[in-house]
């Protein structure tokens, strides 16, 4: 059943009206109509699910059927990652947000090739928007704005654990490192395109920041991105199934 994103849907609501895009996406695109059934959620733990009472040139009313609201799983997962030269940074965005992972921050670090614009947060969280809208995700994750590895590292310390993806050195696989770890949010940090520079490493020893590789094969920034988090899902799925 097709998703749509209501920021305003609360948990005692009995109706609620929609329009603008959202409008557009049921009516125009899906061409929903009247007794039409749609799942709404708000990215904060509510799904809904509703039938289409009445429909006009500019906004639609829905009755609430159900809802299910989801429990915000601990520890949290959150990732950093480079904005990357061929745009494949949205990719990032967009599957992990289907996985489930809570916030990201795009980073620029020493082999970052292209420079945010203005516009580059937004784009990620409409990125964002649409994946929960695919995967049915109550959840919208943070996309906090770009800043340098080095402020990152500064700030991220309050709220998560940092781990970074390295593909040299004696790095051990994510799991060994995660077993070290006391229940903690955990940040994967994920490189640019080239990996990150031998300055940058030395920032993270002096940091004390495990290192974590991915196997025998060099893999793109999207992939280690991608691949990191499906293993981090894994882990804290197999202590809890319930994990969301």
């Amino acid at each position: 059943m097709p998703c749509f994103y209501t920021p305003e849907l609360k948990e005692q609501d009995s109706k609620i009206m929609i329009s603008g895009e959202e409008y557009h996406h049921i009516i125009d695109v899906f061409r929903k109509s009247i007794e039409s059934e749609i799942l709404l959620t708000n990215g904060k733990g509510l799904l809904a699910k509703t039938k289409i009472t009445s429909i006009n040139k500019k906004k639609l009313t829905v009755s609430i059927l159900s809802i299910n609201k989801e429990k915000q799983s601990q520890p949290k997962i959150a990732v950093a990652f480079s904005i990357l030269k061929n745009k494949h940074d949205f990719l990032i965005i967009e599957k992990l947000t289907e996985l489930g992972i809570k916030e990201f921050f795009p980073i620029i670090t020493d082999r970052t090739v292209r420079k945010p614009s203005k516009n580059t947060t937004i784009k990620f969280k409409k990125t964002a928007i649409a994946a929960i809208k695919q995967c049915d995700n109550s959840f919208l994750p943070k996309v906090n704005n770009t800043t340098s590895l080095t402020e990152f590292l500064v700030n991220i310390k309050e709220n998560y654990k940092p781990v970074v993806a390295l593909e040299v050195g004696e790095n051990r696989q994510l799991w060994e490192v995660l077993s070290s770890l006391n229940e903690e949010n955990i940040c994967l940090v994920i490189g640019p395109e080239g990996g990150f520079t031998n300055e940058e490493i030395e920032i993270f020893k002096d940091k004390n920041i495990q290192a974590f590789n991915l196997g025998n094969h060099i893999v793109r920034a999207e992939t280690a991105a991608i691949a990191a988090s499906a293993q981090l899902l894994g882990y804290f799925l197999k202590k809890n199934p319930e994990y969301y």
